[in-house]
């Protein structure tokens, strides 16, 4: 295969060699320079360690668009050694079955269609065809799907309908305890990062409430308990901080103190109107997503010596609300809960 270039390309390929982020790139302009320096096909295959179908691809890029095009294409298209209709039935085989590793997806594959793959690459491919390795997401078994599914449709209409004057508020009390976990962080390879640890067992009760549509609208209480006595103290704030509001909807889980007669009795005539979630359904409650973030920014990556100096972290979080703004706060768990919120950030 004839394939020249004036040596000014050539030249403008190998500082962009030099220069490339990521293998896969590399290996597009590696290909389109040994090809241009008379190298054959097969050779640069064999020495790229990809089929020469591929290598003609590459080329093709290259003539039509130059690097350009070399490299925007790279994520378009191109499946490997799988056709799109196995394609198309590894898609369906993923979503209908749980798998853990690359590996048993190889399997998968070679059983089905007697292709062999490595583990890597169905890394890659798993990649390129859109699944990524990440966390189940836990659900309670006892949930009501379709219940849930009703409680999302109806908390939509109650958002898309809302007034300007309304207020909608997650509530929920959270209890972090003075006692340093382990976490997953980026250490060395080969090298320990060794974290101090407490044995304490005391606590901070907090009662909180979370604004469904501003992020940095958190009231949040410490409280020797969190029963009716406190929340009676959480509602009388947001009454407080929203004069203005005609409404303001509290939307909570069924823990007995929500229930409590005390509580109902001292919400009938004010301006707070209580919506509960279905059984079961920590997954829909949005300030579970806030507790998470507190755990993760404050609680499981720092060594707090002292239950007071623990105490101050998790106080002044919540003076600073603000300043995680631009951060992940809130980050949904399900499709189902990132239909149902418009969060503004």
């Amino acid at each position: 295969m004839s394939f020249k270039l004036p040596e000014q390309e050539i030249e403008e390929l190998r500082k962009l060699q030099r220069n490339v982020i990521g293998r896969r790139d590399y290996a597009r302009v590696t290909c389109v320079l040994m090809l241009a320096l008379d190298f054959s096909p097969d050779l640069v295959a064999q020495s790229l360690g990809i089929d020469v179908a591929t290598v003609y691809r590459y080329k093709n890029l290259y003539v039509r668009g130059k690097t350009d095009s070399l490299l925007e294409d790279r994520y378009k298209g191109y499946w490997g050694r799988l056709e799109s209709g196995q394609i198309s039935l590894l898609c369906q085989e993923l979503e209908r079955h749980l798998y853990t590793d690359a590996k048993s997806v190889s399997e998968w594959v070679k059983d089905t269609f007697g292709i062999a793959y490595t583990p890597a690459g169905m890394v890659d491919l798993l990649n390129r065809i859109g699944f990524t390795y990440k966390k189940t997401t836990e659900v309670p078994c006892e949930a009501d799907a379709e219940e849930q599914k009703a409680f999302v449709q109806m908390i939509k209409a109650r958002f898309r309908a809302k007034k300007e004057s309304d207020i909608y508020y997650y509530a929920d009390g959270t209890h972090p305890t003075h006692n340093t976990r382990s976490t997953y962080a980026w250490i060395k390879k080969g090298k320990r990062l060794e974290q101090p640890t407490v044995s304490g067992r005391a606590r901070v009760n907090i009662n909180g409430l979370l604004n469904a549509h501003d992020v940095t609208d958190v009231i949040a209480h410490e409280c020797p308990s969190v029963n009716a006595d406190s929340t009676i103290a959480l509602y009388k704030a947001a009454l407080e901080k929203h004069p203005e509001a005609e409404s303001i909807y509290i939307i909570t889980d069924n823990a007995r103190y929500y229930l409590s007669k005390k509580l109902r009795e001292w919400v009938e005539g004010t301006k707070i109107k209580q919506i509960f979630l279905p059984p079961y359904s920590p997954n829909l409650n949005l300030i579970e997503r806030l507790w998470k973030f507190l755990r993760k920014k404050i609680i499981n990556t720092k060594f707090y010596r002292t239950k007071h100096e623990f105490r101050d972290a998790v106080l002044k979080f919540f003076d600073n609300i603000a300043s995680y703004r631009k951060e992940t706060l809130v980050a949904s768990n399900s499709e189902l809960l990132r239909d149902q919120f418009a969060i503004h950030f």
